[in-house]
């Protein structure tokens, strides 16, 4: 088979599953290639649309909720009257002419979307281009994402059975869920020891070590959390702190730590499952993908202020099935981390919750649905 699966940049997520799909597929030895839905309009608009995104999560979260709360209406009026379509399906039908002269010239047998953008273009290819073969939905998020409800994918794959009342909720058939979790990479299905993890960054066996990461661009204000967790731990306390692609908050951090020699500050880095591996406690934002990572992984995590949304879903999702804690103020945040850190016990009743939830192999089971194997 020939599979092309369709992601956007509007942060780090959703490439991240499209690669563990497609790390999965080669193994399976198919062909796969992955292309920003938004760059078949230009690329200039792409860079725009993600440009916009990112700046109006950091800058402005609570309009963010407002839209994807809008989203979600006007989902729900798309139920009642199909020919009433979204401002997002009107935007990606503009360049369906370049999208369905890609798939034919390349001979795909079937399109994976880990986007709504994605899934929204390949409905109107479906409907008014004469594409025919299968389509397919990756939710990245733990609850039924917006206008999912306009779209017509042959199957949608979600992230846990639990989730599937949702989806049912916004109308769309159940008999189109497969609860196949959402993909993660290989290398977070493994675990090294933490003795050999620790080695690795020169951290010792006594040290106790939190996590923070504040997702691929950067998002979170960490600082105080971070300050919490030093003024209230002890000479084995060491922070991890993580800050993605966001050069501003890594000197900040930087800055504000300069004479702290129990920080280990990390910009972008290909490392975090190991980082996972080494550490006892995680904070970090409640995207879909850094919190099945996490899962994947098994490690106490402290959810921190959740971008109303898709992030607050996941965040109830979590909470509700003892997954994790959260909290939305920094201090509250390191209060909750410190806490963990010295309660045993309920570190390992998070634990114990994570292996019942946990999906393995989710990118492989998608692999396999797609190839038609049950």
């Amino acid at each position: 088979m020939k599979i092309l699966i369709l992601s956007c940049n509007t942060g780090g997520g959703h490439n991240s599953a499209a690669k563990a799909i497609k790390e999965a597929l080669e193994e399976r030895h198919q062909l796969c290639d992955i292309m920003d839905v938004l760059a078949f309009g230009s690329q200039t608009a792409s860079d725009l649309v993600c440009d916009a995104y990112i700046e109006m999560v950091k800058k402005t979260p609570k309009l963010f909720g407002e839209l994807y709360n809008m989203g979600n209406r006007i989902g729900q009026i798309n139920q009642k009257n199909s020919k009433i379509r979204s401002p997002i399906y009107l935007i990606n039908k503009i360049y369906a002419d370049s999208l369905t002269d890609y798939i034919k010239n390349n001979n795909y047998d079937a399109v994976i979307c880990v986007h709504i953008f994605a899934a929204e273009a390949m409905t109107n290819l479906k409907k008014h281009k004469n594409i025919t073969i299968p389509y397919y939905f990756v939710s990245t998020d733990y609850y039924c994402p917006p206008m999912l409800e306009e779209t017509t994918p042959n199957a949608i794959f979600i992230a846990n059975k639990d989730s599937a009342f949702t989806y049912v909720n916004h109308g769309i058939p159940k008999k189109l869920l497969v609860p196949t979790g959402i993909p993660v990479a290989k290398k977070f299905l493994t675990k090294k020891s933490k003795e050999e993890a620790r080695k690795q960054f020169d951290l010792q066996p006594e040290d106790q070590v939190f996590l923070l990461m504040s997702g691929s661009m950067g998002f979170g204000d960490l600082l105080n959390t971070t300050r919490y967790i030093f003024d209230n731990g002890n000479k084995n306390t060491r922070v991890i702190a993580i800050t993605g692609n966001n050069q501003e908050l890594y000197d900040e951090f930087k800055d504000a730590f300069k004479h702290e020699d129990r920080l280990i500050l990390v910009g972008f880095t290909d490392k975090v499952s190991d980082y996972m591996d080494a550490s006892d406690v995680l904070l970090t934002k409640p995207g879909g993908l850094s919190s099945t990572e996490a899962l994947a992984k098994g490690i106490a995590i402290v959810h921190t202020a959740p971008i109303p949304g898709c992030e607050s879903e996941n965040v109830q999702f979590f909470t509700e099935h003892h997954l994790s804690v959260c909290a939305s103020e920094p201090e509250d945040e390191g209060r909750l981390a410190v806490k963990l850190m010295d309660d045993e016990f309920l570190r390992a009743q998070i634990l114990a919750a994570q292996d019942n939830y946990r999906c393995p192999n989710s990118a492989m089971k998608i692999a396999e649905f797609v190839e038609g194997i049950r």
